[in-house]
């Protein structure tokens, strides 16, 4: 995972829009969408830090310095897990999607 898509994931984590995030750290929306994207990769120190304090993780995760995703706090890391599902669902039919919630209870209820 390259810095850009960890801001993206942060970002999407806390409920972001590029625009916020831009606010947030005072940039353009232009500079959150380069910096997504890959186009700008050489990020300042600063700029690492100030998306790091606004996304409320590790300067060295965003940095790709430290790979445990722990570094996302437990509600963004479970909206990143929901999120895979969502994305998965997304063109499925209505009886698939019943399926796997149902899938999910029985397997919700056996650990328990």
């Amino acid at each position: 995972m390259t810095t850009g898509e960890r801001i993206k994931q942060a970002r999407l984590s806390a409920g972001m829009t590029q625009q916020e995030l831009a606010d947030k750290i005072g940039v353009k929306f232009a500079a959150i969408h380069k910096y997504e994207s890959g186009k700008v990769v050489n990020l300042k120190r600063e700029t690492i830090d100030a998306l790091a304090k606004a996304l409320n993780v590790k300067p060295s995760w965003l940095m790709c310095m430290d790979d445990q995703e722990s570094n996302l706090p437990e509600r963004e890391k479970m909206r990143s897990e929901m999120r895979i599902l969502f994305d998965a669902a997304e063109d499925a039919p209505t009886s698939a999607i019943l399926e796997a919630a149902a899938l999910i209870m029985r397997y919700k209820e056996q650990s328990q």
